[in-house]
């Protein structure tokens, strides 16, 4: 329709300017007209004069004065006709260049029209170009689980970057049981704890960090002045073993039965709450209901060639399709939860495991390529051994057909060498290239759909009884990738390990109030010792910090932060502080540290998880502020 207009106003401007034409042409023939009327008067006019002098020579000389004053007059009517017709040209003229000026402005503001129409249908572009981003803006608006995630990856990027971190208790959960489990839902919604009397209970997390319930007097008495919050109770139910019909117990209405419960060494929340995962005793795992049915058995984990003894192990995997499970009897396996069926069955595990961590993204060492180091190195002083041999043998021969013969397996060496070199940088590139999409993949190390840490989804570490810490890799089942040995003065004792935050190290506490750094490029000894004092009895858990540099340890007494960098630093003065206790707990073995994805809240519980030692009977929620 725009255009359409367009058409028709400039239709009709070049009408007007045809007519203004034509009214030019019209003009210019009435001037000329006007010309040659003029001129025949003035012959007209001087062929009577000549007709007046042929006639009338003999007037009188008035008469020619009359006559003169007549041709005088004529003439002067003549130069005022004259003038007046030149005043009228020019007015005329006048007239032609104010239609030219006017038909100059009217296309100056046919031209300024269009002009601004065409500004106009920018302008309206424009506008539309902004509400479609507006639209986009709104259809892109962030989930709260998106919100959230955000709000955890910078708050785990401020940790990381923190120079050190303040711990203080709030709030205090009187259990009285050992506490043997912690697991967090999505968000941070709800807390689980696992006890040693085969109870689940079930914590509203945020509501008690809000201080929506108090302590009582009695409950404070032994408890920091900073801590005032009690936890708030939800639910709890039996960790309820499966039975046969035949051996089912029922009551004397014969309505009901007795439950066989078991004690409960450890538990694995899905993120959502749809179900967890708790050990048994008798080597069964139970996936029971938590947001519908709660505390009802979904499914029941046992085969044949499962766990036979406690399972005191379970860790799910980044995507919760698949969990490991650790137990007494030496066994650690892999399940899948779609099928409920062993996938992978560890083989080489020589001692009770006592822990299990997967490893933090972006390692910078690769655990095959270690093993295959220790391998040529071993190989190595084999070969070395057995060279004194060789050279002592002088039996050459004198015509050089050893030579052609060293000569020629050189050549042949030389090609399979270069064979080898050909296929190695082949692998080279295409490791390169899954290690870049792999890392494209994981740049972010908040999960988006559970909005817990990312680990590493092949390499995790379990420590033992017997003192080793075992790292594994999933995608070999066969055996042990890497085993970091105790040293001979360490005894046969460790409850707990962990990895450090960029993976490189590994953190494993002992019997003797000390806690190992090894350095996985030099598995063979421990690089540093951080000394606890002697009355702290033995290290029952280990946490590492996001900040690369101070750890959690967990002894009989406190809970302390170490700073490793100055407990290691030779160089600088013997009085610095190393470490700072974390008010709350004492007097009890510390079972698990839990540290949320965003490093703002940790809780500790204190049990001997079916092993030796004491309980404080109180479960702690702590805040942690960055300095």
């Amino acid at each position: 329709m725009d255009e359409a207009d367009d058409i028709l106003e400039q239709n009709q401007m070049d009408d007007e300017v045809e007519e203004d034409d034509e009214d030019d042409f019209k003009d210019v023939e009435e001037r000329a007209d006007e010309d040659e009327e003029d001129e025949n008067d003035e012959e007209d006019d001087e062929n009577d004069e000549d007709d007046d002098d042929d006639d009338d020579d003999d007037d009188d000389d008035d008469d020619d004065e009359n006559e003169d004053d007549d041709d005088e007059n004529e003439n002067d009517d003549d130069d005022d006709d004259d003038d007046e017709n030149d005043d009228d040209n020019d007015e005329n003229d006048d007239n032609d260049d104010n239609d030219d000026d006017e038909n100059n402005d009217k296309e100056e503001n046919t031209e300024r029209t269009v002009e601004d129409a065409d500004d106009a249908d920018v302008e309206m572009e424009d506008g539309e170009d902004e509400d479609d981003q507006k639209k986009d803006m709104s259809a892109i608006k962030l989930t709260k689980t998106e919100k959230l995630r955000n709000y955890y990856s910078t708050m785990f990027c401020n940790a990381k970057l923190a120079g050190s971190y303040s711990i203080s208790p709030t709030v205090a959960i009187p259990i009285q049981t050992h506490v043997n489990a912690i697991t967090m839902s999505k968000g941070l919604n709800y807390m689980f704890l696992g006890g040693s009397d085969g109870y689940i209970r079930k914590y509203d997390f945020k509501n008690s960090m809000d201080g929506k319930a108090s302590l009582t007097l009695i409950q404070k008495h032994s408890l920091p002045e900073s801590m005032d919050y009690a936890g708030i109770t939800l639910s709890y139910w039996e960790n309820e073993i499966p039975q046969k019909k035949s051996t089912v117990k029922l009551t004397k209405n014969n309505k009901e039965y007795e439950p066989l419960v078991s004690p409960v060494y450890s538990l694995e929340v899905q993120s959502e709450s749809m179900y967890i995962l708790s050990g048994l005793n008798n080597g069964g795992i139970t996936m029971q209901g938590v947001r519908y049915s709660e505390g009802s058995i979904a499914h029941y984990f046992k085969t044949p060639g499962s766990h036979q003894q406690t399972v005191n192990l379970l860790k799910l995997n980044n995507d919760e399709t698949t969990f490991l499970s650790g137990s007494w009897d030496k066994k650690l396996l892999e399940w899948d939860l779609r099928t409920g069926k062993i996938i992978n069955d560890f083989q080489g595990v020589l001692s009770t495991p006592s822990s299990l961590e997967m490893r933090p993204l972006y390692s910078t060492v690769e655990i095959s390529e270690m093993v295959e180091n220790l391998k040529n190195s071993s190989a190595e002083t084999e070969n070395r051994s057995t060279k004194g041999a060789d050279e002592d043998d002088d039996m050459d021969s004198l015509f050089g057909d050893d030579d052609e013969a060293a000569d020629k397996s050189t050549l042949k060496d030389d090609k399979t060498n270069d064979a080898e070199m050909n296929v190695d940088i082949n692998e080279n590139i295409k490791e390169q290239s899954l290690d870049a999409t792999k890392a494209n993949d994981s740049l972010l190390e908040i999960s988006k759909t559970t909005l817990k840490r990312v680990y590493d989804p092949d390499i995790f570490m379990t420590s033992s009884l017997n003192g080793n810490v075992d790292i594994w890799d999933r995608r070999i089942s066969s055996g042990v990738a890497l085993t970091i040995k105790r040293g001979e003065a360490t005894p046969p004792w460790c409850l707990s390990a962990t990895w450090s935050a960029d993976g490189d190290h590994i953190y494993a506490g002992r019997r003797n109030a000390c806690v190992e750094e090894f350095d996985i490029k030099m598995p063979s000894k421990p690089i540093n010792t951080l000394k606890l004092p002697s009355i702290s009895g033995s290290v029952s858990c280990v946490r590492a910090m996001p900040n690369n540099r101070h750890i959690l340890c967990g002894s009989q007494d406190n809970i302390r932060l170490f700073d490793t960098k100055i407990a290691t630093d030779t160089s600088g003065s013997k009085g610095r502080k190393y470490f700072s206790i974390v008010p709350g707990h004492h007097g009890g073995m510390i079972s698990d540290i839990y540290i949320d994805p965003s490093c703002r809240f940790m809780i500790s519980a204190s049990g001997n998880r079916g092993w030796q030692g004491t309980t404080t009977d109180y479960a702690l929620l702590y805040e942690i502020d960055l300095q």
